[in-house]
């Protein structure tokens, strides 16, 4: 496989936040191998603030305007419907690609015999640009296939700093419009069965964490979805799973929600805002892991004696320590 910059372009999907889309612009824009660079507005209600911010690009950002609202994954399916070249990169308005994203690729895809998807990993950064944590590629090689098997359990990579191949993610449907958390982790593992996925081993991106109103990852998180959609998509993607005999894999909850990782960020974020039988699950699912840290231990004993209410006690407390200036746990 050789892939050239002609190949490849990076779409790039806004709705009504206009606070970091300058700084994910110019990520795109001044890779050190230049690609077409296309933003697709999902209805910016500030259309002189975009037009502003587009313009300081001088042409290099071509600008797209829906016709009417299409919601965060029908926006991420227009970055593949209407790619010009044969292979996109889909990037969220906050978050931002290392400088070398399409150079690394193009430098791997000539080792590479085939596959459908290029991922790496992540740093994730908070709402001011600050790193916080590390999410390390699968391999530790300069790059390496990765199994469907790994993918049915668990999302290989955070979202920003793929490179799919166009056609190949139309024909096995895009991303799901009516997901609400796991949309794009299903498309993945479609790609890799349909056609393999190579990880690189090193960073490509960064990941921006925050609490903004419009951000679809904060509105799963708070309303205790987050998890049960996760446990959900598990069980679609074992399903698509079978050996020569026609065997599926079974979902193991209990394996499962130990490898998930711990449930306590998000618990201690957003209890209160949970309904009670989403909070319940949540904390079924938080007392079948084994507690990584103080904060878990207490998370574990307080919810084991006192129920739900223990869980939304913890999370005043939280808040109490965070009028205090103690910090605690970002939620991810």
């Amino acid at each position: 496989m050789h892939l050239t910059p002609d190949d490849i372009s990076i779409g790039i999907t806004v709705y009504r936040r206009l606070d970091y889309l300058e700084q994910a612009l110019r990520s795109a824009v001044m890779q050190t191998i230049p690609v077409r660079v296309l933003l697709y507005d999902d209805g910016c209600l500030d259309v002189d603030g975009i037009q502003r911010i587009v313009a300081t690009f001088g042409g290099a950002v071509e600008y797209h305007r829906n016709p009417q609202t299409l919601g965060l994954f029908g926006n991420m399916n227009q970055c593949i419907d209407k790619s010009p070249t044969p292979w996109v990169s889909v990037l969220h308005d906050d978050d931002v690609l290392e400088l070398d994203f399409v150079e690394r690729v193009l430098a791997v895809s000539t080792e590479v015999d085939q596959c459908c998807l290029f991922c790496g990993g992540t740093t994730y950064i908070d709402s001011t640009g600050k790193p916080f944590f590390i999410k390390k590629p699968s391999v530790s090689e300069r790059w390496g296939h990765l199994s469907a098997e790994s993918f049915a359990v668990e999302n290989q990579f955070s979202f920003p700093g793929q490179l799919m191949h166009a056609a190949t993610a139309r024909r096995v449907g895009g991303f799901p419009e009516k997901s609400l958390y796991t949309g794009d982790w299903e498309l993945w593992f479609k790609l890799t069965l349909e056609g393999g996925t190579v990880q690189l081993g090193t960073n490509l991106s960064y990941y921006r964490s925050h609490l903004g109103a419009n951000r679809g990852t904060t509105a799963a998180s708070k309303s205790g979805r987050k998890t049960p959609c996760c446990a959900a998509q598990v069980k679609r993607n074992l399903a698509r799973l079978s050996d020569e005999d026609g065997n599926r894999p079974s979902f193991d909850r209990e394996k499962w929600a130990l490898n998930y990782g711990p449930l306590y960020r998000d618990l201690l974020a957003y209890a209160w805002e949970m309904p009670g039988w989403l909070l319940s699950y949540n904390r079924r699912l938080l007392l079948m892991t084994k507690p990584t840290s103080r904060t878990s231990h207490v998370l574990h004993w307080v919810s084991r004696i006192l129920g739900n209410q223990g869980i939304r006690l913890a999370a005043l407390a939280r808040a109490f320590a965070a009028l205090l200036g103690i910090v605690m746990p970002l939620p991810f």
